[in-house]
């Protein structure tokens, strides 16, 4: 912009040289030799270097030429137009040719010179410009990391108490001093990170607790009663008895241990034998199959609404882990009742199957609700009853993975009613 403005200047006086020139040329009339400004006050910041002119008149011959002045070429006189003059650079000068009509004729003029104190002046201001940025950048650069050190601080200070959390003191929190900035709203999500994974954790850790114990404890009384039975030669019929015992333990230790495997089975896995399911040809299976093992429990089975589509009873899923819920729902009503029964109530809205299981037991208090999905917990009411605390888990885990919904309403002394929500091919 700079160059721009110079160069225009520059011209601008070049023209009105130019124009002085031609002026003293004709008042001269012709006397050449004493053609100069000499007489003239002249502004030594305005002077111009190697000043030549050239002039013709409207005929385009030549009335003055100074000896040093380049002779500019017919195709470049002919060029210039009344409002477009010629510009050009020497090699070490700058010429500008025009047209200028002057007492009823019209005048070609070419002027050239060097512009020294212009060209200094760009030189200095390309100095100045130089250095100022230089400091500019440099004093960008300290503010940059002064500013960038005291924002980064706490980033910093977030990183190094992260660090120092590991499986040991997971309780501990990132200090977060202001939570209205992103740096404390990223503290707190982290935080809150921490409590999850903390809660987590501390369930891992239990879990692998109760699941030890709960292995523990049939192996312990199948090697009590392997060592009893050792200790003299019994009758056939005690033998008998001890084989029965160790039988109804490795029953037991291997229905905990498919549960056990069945939680740890990915949901990838599980969905590969996704199929057409009927709900109720499952419980009519179960109830079979109760009826031969335990023929002391009872299961009564009502359909609520008559339903005129199969497809209202049909869901996508697994017809195995579905029936594992059914039965492990079905054990806990009856091994929990004094009748030892259940009441399912099948029922279907447009989208739904919603079964119902309805007992009459011991119930459990409201505090208990909040934690019966957790694996391996039992209430202190359940003391005596045979269990190992990880169905409801499992039962959750499966209904979740059928896109289902599990709701249990309990109270204590009076019963329990569990109520399972799955989707059903209605709108397929």
């Amino acid at each position: 912009m700079s160059e721009n403005y110079r160069q225009n200047d520059f011209h601008s006086r070049l023209q009105d040289r130019g124009i002085a020139k031609l002026k003293l040329q004709l008042d001269a009339k012709g006397d050449t030799e004493n053609l100069s400004f000499n007489h003239i006050e002249e502004n030594p910041f305005h002077s111009i270097d190697k000043e030549n002119f050239v002039i013709y008149d409207k005929n385009k011959t030549l009335l003055y030429r100074d000896a040093t002045a380049p002779t500019p070429s017919s195709e470049i006189i002919n060029s210039i137009k009344s409002d477009k003059p010629h510009i050009c650079s020497l090699t070490d000068a700058e010429c500008i040719g025009f047209i200028y009509p002057y007492q009823e004729s019209t005048y070609i003029i070419f002027s050239s010179g060097y512009d020294k104190h212009g060209m200094n002046y760009i030189a200095n201001l390309q100095q100045i410009l130089l250095f100022r940025g230089l400091i500019l950048l440099l004093v960008i650069f300290i503010s940059g990391w002064l500013y960038a050190g005291r924002f980064l601080k706490p980033i910093s200070k977030i990183v190094q108490q992260a660090g120092k959390i590991t499986y040991s003191n997971m309780n501990q929190r990132l200090s977060n001093g202001n939570t209205n900035d992103e740096i404390g709203q990223l503290t707190s999500t982290f935080n809150k990170m921490l409590e999850r994974l903390e809660t987590s954790f501390n369930a891992q850790k239990r879990f692998v607790s109760n699941a030890s114990h709960e292995l523990r404890n049939p192996l312990t009384a199948i090697n009590g009663q392997i060592d009893v039975a050792l200790m003299k030669d019994r009758q056939k019929e005690e033998y008998k008895t001890v084989l029965q015992v160790i039988s109804k333990d490795i029953k037991n230790l291997r229905t905990l241990t498919n549960n056990l495997l069945e939680l740890a089975n990915n949901d990838e896995t599980l969905l590969q034998h996704f199929e057409e399911v009927r709900i109720d040809e499952i419980l009519w299976k179960i109830r079979d199959e109760i009826a031969k093992k335990t023929p002391e429990y009872t299961m009564n089975i009502n359909f609520e609404t008559i339903l005129d589509s199969e497809k209202y009873l049909t869901c996508k899923g697994d017809g195995k882990l579905l029936e594992t819920t059914f039965i492990n729902i079905i054990d806990n009503a009856c091994k929990f009742s004094d009748n030892k029964s259940v009441d399912i109530k099948i029922t279907s809205d447009k989208t739904n199957i919603i079964l119902f299981f309805i007992d009459k037991g011991i119930g459990m208090p409201e505090t208990y609700l909040k934690h019966v999905f957790e694996p391996f917990y039992r209430g202190s009411n359940t003391h005596g009853i045979h269990g190992n605390g990880i169905g409801l888990s499992l039962v959750q885990r499966i209904v979740k993975l059928h896109s289902g919904k599990i709701f249990i309403r309990s109270k204590l002394n009076e019963g329990t009613t569990v109520e399972l929500v799955l989707p059903n091919l209605s709108l397929f």
